[in-house]
């Protein structure tokens, strides 16, 4: 478990490029590669996360809609900073490892809660159990709001050092 994190947020930090790496590389040769298919990534882009989640919450609890919806928005910003600064040379794939490693040490049970939350509602939305939806949205919202402020933190910590 104590690697599971680490590779998914380091894995969301690079993610919003990786659909159009794959794409770019379909057009190199000119030639089709089946092995890469763009279409994969299509709901690793925070874009396309933030509007799964706003028709999620509109649809099973509307009273969520508008924080998901700033959530989700700030989100998207906050993995466009990223990806700016790793353009930049001041975020580093290792670099979100070791913050990830060192984030679930400090925070161990808030990241097993969180991961406990994302088991939970994957499972009521394969199980098309609008009630089970209902109920996890708010409680997975208040756990996506705390990692926006994580992010927030490195973006913050990545621009202090861009400016040293």
């Amino acid at each position: 478990m104590r690697w599971l994190v680490p590779i998914t947020l380091a894995l969301a930090v690079s993610v919003s490029a990786a659909g159009a790496a794959a794409a770019s590389e379909l057009d190199r040769d000119g030639k089709a590669h089946h092995h890469r298919r763009p279409s994969a990534h299509v709901m690793a882009a925070p874009s396309h996360q933030a509007m799964y989640m706003q028709l999620l919450a509109e649809k099973y609890a509307p009273e969520t809609t508008a924080a998901w919806k700033q959530t989700m928005a700030e989100r998207v910003k906050l993995m466009e900073e990223l990806q700016a600064l790793k353009k930049a040379g001041k975020w580093k794939r290792d670099d979100a490892k070791a913050k990830m490693e060192k984030m679930a040490e400090e925070q161990g049970e808030a990241v097993k809660a969180h991961m406990t939350l994302v088991e939970e509602f994957t499972k009521a939305v394969q199980a098309e159990d609008a009630k089970a939806i209902k109920a996890v949205l708010p409680k997975l919202l208040a756990s996506e709001q705390k990692l926006n402020e994580t992010l927030r933190q490195w973006v913050e910590s990545a621009r202090q050092a861009k400016s040293s």
